[in-house]
């Protein structure tokens, strides 16, 4: 007796989030049918909509269009759009969600996705979703030169963790013609938890702490990979992200919050002259400069007068404000710029 068209299908779409990747073999075994009549019947569902594939041959993998969990690899060289993968892989899940997440989501999967594809220079993009009860997780990782180690030649830096400054700063990109630099930089302010792993390197940011580290990671990956992570409950909001880094009259990006603590390298004990610079620099692009001193115990008078004299005098312009600071550190900011008002 032949089985009912209708009755295959429904097997399939109840068995292929377990059986991604022998979904046909899997079917055919179950119905006793050939291959071939099977993998009629999945390509079937993917045209109706309801089941995707990923990869070729044997690395051929099928998902439920709304599946909660999902990894899909894409060539780089096929030019793959954002939008276009985004609106047929990811959408049809994360657009159930509340509309401030799904924007933040959708921001989040194509700039980093266009960053990969754009400048890491890799042939391959795995992009992936897991949803989980209270949270949503993007990864989309790159088997590229690594984020840090390209920084660090583009802007010739002393070292590659000097990188995560740079993009802390925001408005840093290798590629200035065709990028802003802007996405990275506002999807580590969007979601709940960010980080990036490249080049022996872990760098984390947690939002909901206001907390972030750096440190090596526990095992080598190939290229760069970046991982979002949003609770489902959370009420951030991507244009209040903007709108605090925005001139309320123009809409330009053109203010910054830098964490100080970045500009230390190793075991470097307070702030000088030369954590200054790494600070200062490419900031004659922002017209407000918030200097964050969390955890910094003390500066030297180097690290003042570089930022609040000669920068400054270099930039009469720009607005430098600072939060965070403890009295030591107040008081050497409060005798730089005091002084530098009245040097007589």
């Amino acid at each position: 007796m032949t089985t009912p068209p209708d009755k295959i299908k429904a097997f399939i779409l109840n068995h292929v989030s377990a059986h991604s990747g022998n979904i046909v073999t899997y079917t055919a075994q179950h119905f006793r049918i050939s291959r071939m009549t099977a993998h009629r019947h999945l390509q079937m569902l993917i045209r109706e909509a309801k089941v995707l594939k990923t990869g070729t041959t044997r690395q051929s993998r099928y998902y439920l269009i709304d599946a909660p969990f999902k990894t899909l690899s894409f060539k780089i060289k096929d030019k793959s759009d954002e939008f276009s993968i985004w609106k047929t892989y990811f959408e049809p899940t994360i657009s159930q969600f509340k509309k401030n997440i799904y924007t933040i989501c959708e921001y989040g999967f194509t700039e980093i996705f266009n960053n990969a594809k754009d400048h890491s220079n890799g042939t391959l993009i795995k992009a992936s979703m897991q949803w989980q009860k209270n949270s949503i997780k993007l990864t989309i990782a790159d088997n590229g030169i690594g984020i840090f180690r390209k920084i660090e030649q583009a802007f010739h830096l002393e070292k590659k963790e000097n990188a995560i400054l740079e993009l802390a700063k925001g408005k840093v990109t290798t590629d200035p013609e065709n990028h802003t630099g802007e996405g990275i930089f506002f999807s580590s302010q969007a979601f709940d938890y960010f980080s990036i792993q490249a080049n022996e390197l872990l760098y984390m940011r947690d939002n909901i702490q206001h907390d972030w580290y750096l440190k090596a990671a526990d095992h080598k990956t190939e290229g760069t990979m970046v991982e979002m992570i949003l609770n489902l409950n959370s009420h951030q909001n991507i244009i209040d992200i903007f709108r605090q880094y925005q001139n309320p009259e123009t809409l330009s990006f053109d203010r910054t919050h830098i964490l100080v603590e970045l500009s230390k390298l190793g075991d470097e004990r307070y702030i000088s002259r030369s954590q200054a610079k790494r600070i200062t620099t490419g900031l004659e692009k922002f017209n407000h400069i918030t200097l964050d001193f969390k955890n910094i115990e003390a500066v030297g008078q180097g690290f003042v007068d570089e930022v609040f004299r000669v920068f400054k005098n270099k930039h009469p312009t720009i607005t430098i404000d600072y939060v965070h600071t403890n009295k030591e550190v107040l008081f050497m900011i409060q005798r730089s710029t005091n002084f530098s008002q009245n040097p007589f």
